[in-house]
């Protein structure tokens, strides 16, 4: 089953809305870096995750500005534990690797994401810890 999520937009609109107009008042050396800034921020806005529960494998790529940038195959062997933690409407999990960083899974749609990645874990033997009311 394959899942999206877009980073939230709000902040990074707001911030690119601020540096635009710091932008216009700056009269010096220092404008070309606020122009850096304003396209790391416009990045920002059109990042959005990809994942993919398969048999064997997590598939987790980061796209920015329709290229991948990021692209990561976990096989069962690797991951440590899964941490599923349900605070409010949208679960997120943390899936803990034995080498490298831990991948941060939330805002994935469709829903029913986590509970793949339940019947993932328990097929292939692997931890799960449960935070929160579900």
């Amino acid at each position: 089953m394959t899942y999206h999520a877009k980073e939230p937009k709000f902040l990074w609109i707001l911030l690119f809305v601020m540096t635009l107009t710091y932008t216009y008042a700056l009269d010096s050396a220092f404008e070309y870096i606020a122009y850096v800034v304003l396209f790391l921020f416009f990045a920002a806005m059109t990042t959005n995750y990809k994942l993919e529960i398969l048999e064997d494998s997590l598939k987790y790529e980061i796209r920015i500005l329709s290229m991948a940038i990021s692209k990561r195959v976990v096989k069962p062997n690797e991951i440590e534990k899964v941490h599923m933690i349900h605070a409010g409407s949208r679960p997120i999990v943390l899936v803990h690797l034995k080498k490298g960083m831990r991948l941060k899974l939330h805002r994935f749609v469709p829903e029913g994401y986590d509970e793949n990645l339940a019947q993932f874990a328990h097929k292939h033997a692997i931890l799960i810890d449960r935070t929160g009311n579900k």
